[in-house]
């Protein structure tokens, strides 16, 4: 299915494969998230590092907006073509998981969005509130 490359064997890519469905199949989970995808992800598939795997995490799948993003560019990147057998079976993978996923980034930005209204209704009312708000929005 896979084939070796200078930096990353068939047998590598298969394990990839494999910590991609189990972090897709369990909903995006932060645990499920391992350094063997990240470092794919940030060396092979058009990402950059964010620093860390952590910070990797939080910048694509903590929002519903991100993962939206994520999987966008994701399913549209060319990888390079070293990688590119992994990356269309991790494409063919996603697309198992894609209603769920998009399901549950769309719920996300609801719930955000409703968190939003009811932060501005309370800062019409409260001055306190509403300067401690928009210091954190910074519109």
């Amino acid at each position: 299915m896979f084939t070796d490359v200078e930096f990353m064997t068939a047998k590598e890519k298969e394990l990839v494969l494999k910590k991609w469905e189990t972090f897709l199949k369990h909903g995006l989970k932060k645990q499920h998230f391992t350094k063997r995808l990240y470092e794919h992800l940030h060396l092979h598939s058009g990402y950059i590092a964010h620093f860390s795997l952590h910070g990797f995490y939080s910048t694509y799948f903590e929002a519903g907006q991100d993962i939206l993003r994520f999987f966008d560019y994701f399913c549209n990147y060319t990888a390079i073509a070293d990688y590119e057998d992994l990356n269309a079976a991790m494409r063919e993978v996603y697309s198992k998981y894609q209603d769920v996923i998009k399901k549950q980034a769309e719920d996300d930005i609801t719930d955000r969005l409703g968190l939003l209204e009811a932060c501005v209704k309370r800062a019409k009312s409260d001055r306190k509130f509403a300067k401690e708000f928009l210091g954190k929005v910074r519109i």
